[in-house]
């Protein structure tokens, strides 16, 4: 018994040291694991990967038998955890500790009567648990410590037992109803708080691209005092931490930190910044909320107080990026499954950014996890019947990850063509489609304000007899979900489960061209309402940051891809250079041209694109084909000028890529160089790319006698065209033909349709400027098993390149 007291004594000061270490003695134990509204963070279990059956009512969390097992985005090496427990009908709840990254791990029983907290390491026992006394509707109370190699349980203020675990080992937590029902409330963590990362007295091991004397330590704190310019940065990059600080800031001040950065990137394009914002809860918050992965992931709620201290806790564990304000959890994501956070790197530099107010900081604290991905079952592949998987992830990912078109995914695309004479009164149906689907482009194009207006606008879903939508075609792009800046051509992704009929009114002349998807039957699919309920949380304003760092030309150069780069050498005229080859299996993400821009202003220079050993180039054309109309920087989804002209369609390959330039003109070509981004395949990944489509481009020169724009044979899928019109001809199309069968909607006056926009214009995926006219159908490819056919009606066909997806057979 003496024994027993020396041991529980021991255990309460280590408790001391987990709980309190940098905290104010007024501080809430721990942090929250859970939400008071919802499960978020505790989604990454096994199939069914949503998780079911839950409910959550009062800050309780109660479930059956058939309620899914819960699995937490954290993982822990020492931890206390304390929460509060129930059970019903002789029920048992289990608490599992995964091994990481992958294994059983322990397993303990939590029931009323004896053997609660029996411990399970796979088949061996480790602890045989204690008796848990009923205490009629209550809740038990349930303390795990893990330090110093020991593990202790104690419930309802009971010490069990304490057993020997080694240190090396590091588990995630999960619950699950093994037995009849139970319920969870108030689950809390608390870890070491680690080592300082200021030393009390100057500012060693920090540094700052701005002026670092206008950051002082003193008393204890960090305090800019005036505009440095910049953020300041921990000399020593990491992977895994938990980050922990408190933060005072000037009243209505703007600031944030930086979470794995490289070196010489910017948090928010190339690692990830966590915004700090001081704003009362009465204050419209017109910019990123407390907490918001910047430009990607709103918080999931708020617990910070305006001009006071804040205690910060920042958790990054593998993909998962999770944050704490006071004790409460305001964000988690799984960047594995994010479009363009996945692209982030696992370990860079953190600190504290300089936006132009003061800020303080105290009790900066760091505590280092092995390096490592966390649990593997944070990266199981979501079957396409979760939500989280559906049909807008799917048709939004087409537009931040091109290399999605490269995969046979079953989503078709069709068009929808009526012009307005403006003469006609009363309705116009311009489209009557049936799902599951998704209208994915609105343009509007040649028109004229007669005494009817605009017109309005409306939606009509599932067979409703009142539209959901109801607006002017000038209102459209404040009222449905916007995938991007343009109002005109509009990119959307406008869901619907069975139908959806839109209907135009009282409308004056006007052309309207709608693209949309059908999407397969096992694609999950949810009729619009709510953009944000709809769309993955942040989706939306991912896509337009994603546009903005294209259109301010910095995106991705400090991605953890490889690069592989040649010179820059001559091009003499009639001279081909193989420049740049890679080996193996792979996607290229990115082609980069190094050269004078001028180069663009001619046929002279063209690359050459060859693939999987084949006996000619894939693709072979211009150089000023390939990087339409780049004479600067503007917001679009395919191409950027960031050192050089770059491309973002994807370039898949099983058996190496070459790609070289050739001068077809008449004079040396100086200075020409290339820079390829290239994600290689793994053996897991091997199988993935071999099945993939390759990039195919076909380049035509001018014709007097043809028809037709675009004839290609085989299996694939277009996806853009870049055409030089013969002057004064406005090239009208014909007919569409798809394995020799007519499609609907392709016949128009004139390209102004197809494009958009009449007139010069540069849009997210379209555009017209100089001799070429452009588009893009990242989000409505064409598919074809046989054959596709574009034919136009005008009097000549102009040189034009044709981009497709083929399959290798």
């Amino acid at each position: 018994m003496i024994q027993a007291k020396m041991r529980l004594t021991l255990l309460l000061s280590v408790s001391i040291v987990l709980g309190t270490a940098g905290l104010s003695a007024a501080a809430p134990f721990g942090l929250q694991l859970m939400r008071p509204d919802s499960l978020v963070g505790w989604d990454h279990g096994t199939p069914p990967p949503a998780p079911g059956d839950w409910t959550i009512a009062d800050g309780r969390l109660s479930g059956t038998q058939r309620s899914t097992p819960l699995l937490s985005g954290w993982t822990f090496g020492d931890f206390e955890l304390r929460f509060r427990w129930s059970v019903a009908d002789e029920g048992a709840l289990k608490l599992s500790l995964p091994e990481v990254p992958a294994g059983k791990g322990l397993e303990l029983m939590l029931r009323e009567g004896e053997n609660c907290g029996r411990l399970t390491d796979g088949d061996k026992q480790l602890a045989p648990g204690g008796e848990a006394k009923p205490l009629k509707g209550k809740m038990h109370t349930t303390v795990l410590r893990r330090a110093g190699g020991k593990l202790s349980f104690t419930v309802d203020g009971r010490w069990l037992y304490e057993i020997d675990l080694p240190t090396g080992r590091r588990f995630g937590l999960g619950f699950s109803v093994a037995e009849g029902s139970g319920s969870l409330a108030d689950i809390r963590v608390q870890e070491p708080a680690g080592e300082p990362m200021f030393n009390g007295k100057d500012l060693s091991g920090w540094w700052t691209k701005g002026d670092i004397t206008k950051w002082r330590a003193r008393k204890g704190r960090v305090e800019l005092t005036q505009r440095a310019g910049d953020y300041l940065r921990a000399e020593k990059e990491y992977a895994n931490f938990t980050w922990s600080f408190e933060i005072r800031m000037q009243q209505r001040a703007n600031s944030g930190v930086s979470v794995r950065t490289p070196r010489d990137g910017w948090p928010t394009s190339d690692g990830m910044e966590l915004q700090l914002l001081d704003r009362p809860y009465d204050a419209k918050v017109t910019d990123e909320p407390y907490l918001a992965i910047y430009g990607h992931v709103p918080p999931l709620g708020r617990a910070d107080k305006s001009e006071q201290w804040n205690r910060v806790v920042v958790k990054a564990d593998g993909w998962m990026i999770s944050a704490w304000v006071n004790g409460e959890l305001v964000q988690q994501v799984n960047t594995f499954f994010h479009p363009e956070l996945k692209h982030r790197p696992l370990k860079g530099w953190i600190g504290f950014q300089d936006h132009g107010s003061w800020i303080h900081v105290r009790n900066v604290k760091i505590l280092e996890a092995p390096e490592g991905l966390g649990l593997a079952a944070w990266c199981r592949p979501r079957p396409p019947q979760d939500p989280r998987a559906g049909a807008p992830a799917a048709v939004v990912d087409r537009l931040l990850n091109p290399e999605r078109l490269s995969l046979a995914d079953g989503i078709r695309s069709g068009v929808a063509h009526k012009v307005i004479s403006g003469q006609e009164k009363g309705e116009h149906v311009l489209a009557e489609l049936t799902g599951p689907g998704a209208i994915v482009g609105i343009a509007r194009t040649a028109t004229e304000r007669g005494s009817g207006g605009e017109g309005r606008l409306a939606f009509y879903f599932d067979g409703q007899s009142e539209p959901r939508i109801d607006c002017t075609p000038g209102e459209l792009a404040r009222t449905i979900p916007r995938l991007g800046n343009d109002s005109n051509p509009l990119l959307t992704c406008l869901t619907y489960q069975r139908s959806l009929k839109v209907v135009l009114r009282e409308a004056a002349a006007a052309e309207y061209r709608l693209d949309y998807v059908t999407l397969p039957q096992n694609l999950a699919v949810e009729s619009l309402t709510d953009p944000e309920q709809v769309f993955p949380r942040g989706w939306l304003s991912t896509a337009k940051t994603h546009l903005r760092w294209i259109g301010s030309g910095k995106f991705h150069e400090y991605d953890p891809l490889p690069r592989v780069s040649a010179e820059r050498q001559t091009v003499e005229p009639g001279q081909t250079l193989k420049l740049v080859q890679v080996d193996g299996a792979g996607i290229v993400k990115t082609l980069k041209l190094l050269a004078d821009k001028r180069v663009l202003e001619n046929n002279d220079l063209w690359l050459e694109v060859t693939v999987d050993g084949e006996s000619g180039p894939a693709l072979a054309a211009p150089a000023r084909y390939v990087f339409p109309a780049l004479t600067s920087n503007y917001d679009n989804y395919v191409l950027a000028d960031q050192g050089g002209p770059t491309c973002f369609l994807a370039m898949p390959f099983g058996n190496g890529i070459t790609v070289a330039v050739s001068n077809r003109g008449g004079r040396p070509i100086p200075g020409v160089g290339l820079s390829l981004s290239v994600e290689k395949a793994d053996q897991q990944s091997q199988a993935d790319v071999a099945g993939r489509m390759r990039l195919r481009g076909v380049f035509q020169t001018a014709q007097n006698a043809s028809d037709e724009l675009i004839n290609q044979r085989g299996s694939g899928r277009w996806v853009g065209l870049v055409y030089q019109p013969p002057e004064g001809d406005p090239t009208p199309l014909a007919t569409m033909l798809v394995d020799g069968r007519p499609v609907e909607g392709w016949s128009a006056a004139s390209l102004d349709a197809f494009l958009g926009l009449s007139g010069e214009f540069r849009r997210q995926l379209s555009g017209r400027q100089g001799a070429l006219c452009w588009r893009y159908l990242l989000l409505a490819p064409v598919d074809f098993q046989k054959s596709l056919v574009l034919k136009h009606a005008g009097n000549q066909v102009g040189e034009r390149l044709a981009l497709f997806y083929m399959s290798r057979d």
